[in-house]
């Protein structure tokens, strides 16, 4: 479990730096004013920066719940093979979830692909409190 664990940790620093990126960009294209980010009051962001935003909001719904399945997992200790392979199913779900919000964003694929992650997540839940 400490893998994924490890990866969708990445994830989130890697939005937060990519959130970080395309708001100094928005910026310096001048997009945006500066003090904007002090109360995100006014004109409103750029298609690109509210799709890395609302990513990185969204890393902070599912994810910790996974995060704490990881925690459970290793204080338990107790891993399987279908364990991990739900928690990789969930945090390639996650990359790619992420990678269709920040780009094209079409719902449907975007509904689905939550969908599977959601269903790993519950997998992963349900064989940890069945060993608790």
């Amino acid at each position: 479990m400490k893998e994924p664990l490890e990866l969708m940790l990445f994830l989130i620093a890697l939005m937060f730096v990519v959130v970080f990126i395309c708001r100094l960009w928005s910026v310096k294209a001048g997009v945006v004013k500066l003090d904007y980010y002090e109360l995100a009051d006014g004109k409103t962001e750029p298609q690109y920066v509210a799709k890395a935003s609302n990513n990185l909001n969204n890393l902070f719904q599912l994810p910790p719940i996974f995060i704490a399945a990881c925690i459970v997992s290793i204080c338990l200790p107790y891993t399987s093979d279908q364990l991990i392979f739900n928690a990789w199913g969930f945090v390639i779900a996650r990359f790619v979830h992420t990678l269709v919000h920040i780009t094209f964003n079409w719902l449907l694929v975007r509904s689905a692909v939550f969908s599977i992650g959601v269903y790993f997540l519950v997998a992963i839940w349900i064989e940890i409190l069945s060993k608790i």
